[in-house]
């Protein structure tokens, strides 16, 4: 007879989510604590998240990169917008050219800056929604989600 397999990591944090909020919450009668148990429960939520996902930002850049390229090849006047933004890793220059070219829209009415509405700033609305409903387990315990904590 084969042996059972071992639990995988989702499983592990699914069982001590559903043990902090079943066995633990019920039976803390300090507030800080039950508190401390939420943001736990939703701490562990978010890794499961995490797991479940890509821990990679590598697409996320690689589209960034690839939308102010096409900013650049179509509005070759952009390069002055974007001088000094050299930053200490690839994510974090993409992300601070996105940010100058973004700033640089809307104090400017041209097509250049309609093409950067239209192309830039819908990928990275896009973008940061994904990451916002990736950590929003988390979040939500860390800002006093309701969940069955109360007595």
């Amino acid at each position: 007879m084969p042996e059972p397999k071992r639990p995988t990591v989702d499983e592990v944090l699914a069982g001590a989510v559903h043990t902090i909020e079943n066995q633990l919450l019920p039976n803390l009668d300090d507030t800080w604590a039950r508190a401390a148990a939420s943001q736990l429960m939703g701490t562990l939520e978010y890794a499961r998240a995490l797991i479940a996902g890509d821990e990679h930002v590598d697409a996320q850049i690689d589209a960034v990169e690839a939308a102010i390229a096409g900013l650049l090849r179509d509005h070759p006047d952009l390069e002055a917008v974007l001088e000094g933004s050299e930053g200490e890793t690839r994510g974090f220059t993409a992300l601070q050219q996105a940010s100058l070219l973004l700033s640089h829209a809307v104090a400017n009415d041209s097509p250049a800056a309609d093409a950067i509405r239209a192309d830039l700033r819908p990928l990275i609305v896009q973008q940061a929604t994904d990451t916002l409903n990736e950590t929003m387990p988390m979040l939500m315990a860390f800002g006093g989600r309701p969940r069955r904590v109360e007595h």
